[in-house]
């Protein structure tokens, strides 16, 4: 350590347990902990699915244990902007000690993905769906716009659906690959590998991200569209989204409202345009590259420590 300055200590995720401990240490004797706090544990308890709307006994320990904890921290991590206020207004945070940085993603294998040919391509234009099954990524949503599109005759046979991962939801994915025609939709239920999911936006034209409205969902930018930008592939996502830092917009297609109607037309404007699904690849990646890649966050680390 520095004289006078003492030794930074990171701090994973979940972080609670540890900082709540280390809250009771006098100040002089606490180490400089540097928090991942990327989802609140109250907030995934308790804010939407507490009957009390919050304010039931265990809510009100849980969220006073976690502020404690939290304001015992140095500097407190978050993914975005979202989030780094929803922290500071939840739990009473210095903002001075909350910093919004990208996540960190094992970048190279979507990196390493060739763009689609822009010549050669086949009528089927495949749109794929990276990740956990739950309300909060608009399940529903997704398959209501797909039942929307493969009931237009004009549509149905432009298309491939393909899910990739298992969740709460999974019944509904499961009900509907039931009753249509395994050409138009298909599912890999169990989780992939890293290499394979990599594979599988390779073979995309359209990646789609969340349409969970607002709540959580407006306040995240998922894994799954770090590695769908890393990988230079078109997306489709809810325009209500929040980023890390100073990031400006993404290059994606933004659908407002996350409703069923919205995500339709833009996946059958979206599948008409070849040429704009190329231009939104090659800049999801350059987008990718300066703003959510590996080296970005090295920087951020880097003046964090500095």
């Amino acid at each position: 350590a520095v004289r006078g300055r003492k030794t930074p200590v990171y701090v994973p995720y979940p972080s609670l347990f540890f900082m709540w401990l280390a809250s009771w240490m006098p100040v002089s004797m606490r180490p400089h902990c540097i928090v991942d706090a990327y989802i609140s544990i109250w907030d995934t308890m308790f804010r939407d699915r507490d009957r009390a709307n919050g304010n039931s006994r265990a809510s009100r320990w849980v969220k006073r244990i976690e502020a404690r904890a939290l304001r015992a921290a140095a500097m407190v991590l978050v993914d975005t902007q979202a989030n780094k206020t929803c922290l500071i207004d939840d739990f009473g945070l210095d903002r001075d000690r909350v910093l919004s940085l990208p996540l960190g993603i094992d970048e190279d294998a979507f990196l390493a993905v060739p763009p689609r040919p822009r010549d050669g391509e086949d009528d089927v234009v495949r749109v794929l769906f990276v990740g956990t099954l739950i309300p909060l990524h608009g399940v529903s949503v997704i398959l209501s716009a797909m039942r929307r599109v493969l009931n237009d005759p004009l549509h149905r046979d432009r298309f491939h659906f393909r899910f990739i991962g298992d969740g709460q939801l999974g019944a509904l994915l499961e009900e509907f690959v039931a009753h249509h025609d395994p050409r138009h939709v298909s599912w890999v239920r169990e989780w992939r590998p890293l290499q394979a999911i990599a594979s599988e936006i390779g073979d995309a034209d359209i990646c789609l991200g969340v349409f969970g409205g607002e709540g959580k969902a407006s306040r995240v930018l998922p894994f799954k569209l770090y590695m769908y930008l890393a990988a230079g592939r078109a997306v489709i996502s809810q325009a209500a989204m929040s980023l890390p830092g100073s990031a400006p917009p993404p290059p994606v297609v933004l659908v407002e409202p996350a409703d069923e109607a919205a995500l339709e037309n833009a996946l059958t404007v979206l599948a008409m345009d070849r040429g704009r699904r190329h231009r939104l690849a090659e800049d999801g990646r350059a987008y990718y590259r300066n703003w959510l890649s590996g080296g970005r966050v090295l920087d951020a680390w880097r003046q964090l420590l500095s």
